[in-house]
């Protein structure tokens, strides 16, 4: 592929939590070098920025809810029966950012993965409203709570796809860019909470169940020494988006 043709891309955005923020990075690069998006598809924080940027809300916004997410505003106790939080403060900001919007309203094609905790399958949604779609991609077990979709109670789909370049591929994208968020976490620390707890024995889960299509070009962003508990790093991730999207895409 040459000139124009080789700037339409599909995306795939892998789950990693508080790395989200690497993905506005990356759009911020994208929209600056007139890259045209054709698809998107997104697992957990992937599947929040994706969704959202489908939607046509820009990165100028979603560097605001990046600089606003604290724990404290998107998390309420649970009494604990599948979760150690409620999903209502998640829901509140992110509906605050897209609106009502179902997935026809989106101006890029969208999916969201997530994960049945009944057959332990992958789970592609594509229709519907999508808070709910992406309240289900992001529902990171013990954390928040599973939703409850046709039938189903799903979880973040982290667990069965962390980047789904193979959705991206199957919706018709003729070039897949895929950015990994965790590929090049250590994961050498000692968890000191609950949350170090289950976001590593996420991690190391996760690594070992990541696989791409032969085609897809993957973006590995330097977040060694990066927490995927830790939201107050933002601005530095957004820095490390841009650059890596830039290190793998420059000469296109």
């Amino acid at each position: 592929m040459t000139g124009n043709a080789n700037k339409k891309i599909g995306l795939a955005l892998g789950g990693g939590a508080a790395l989200g923020a690497v993905h506005v990075g990356v759009l911020r690069y994208l929209e600056e070098k007139n890259f045209e998006i054709t698809h998107i598809a997104g697992t957990s924080v992937g599947a929040l920025v994706g969704g959202a940027y489908a939607c046509g809300v820009p990165v100028v916004e979603l560097t605001r809810f990046a600089r606003r997410a604290r724990w404290t505003k998107i998390t309420r106790p649970a009494i604990p029966r599948m979760s150690l939080f409620t999903n209502d403060r998640l829901v509140e900001q992110v509906r605050r950012l897209i609106g009502e919007k179902k997935f026809h309203d989106t101006k890029i094609p969208f999916a969201a993965v997530a994960a049945s905790l009944e057959t332990g399958n992958q789970v592609v949604l594509r229709r519907g409203p999508l808070v709910d779609a992406i309240m289900a991609s992001c529902a990171i077990p013990g954390i928040f709570e599973p939703v409850e979709w046709e039938g189903e109670l799903l979880c973040d789909g982290g667990i069965v796809n962390q980047v789904p370049d193979d959705i991206v591929w199957e919706m018709g994208a003729g070039r897949v860019i895929a950015v990994d968020l965790i590929a090049n976490v250590t994961g050498n620390e000692r968890p000191s909470n609950i949350f170090g707890v289950i976001y590593k024995s996420l991690n190391i889960l996760m690594k070992r169940t990541m696989f791409y299509h032969p085609e897809t070009e993957v973006i590995f962003p330097a977040t060694t020494g990066f927490s995927t508990a830790d939201l107050s790093n933002y601005r530095a991730l957004i820095r490390i988006g841009y650059r890596a999207a830039e290190k793998a895409l420059g000469k296109t």
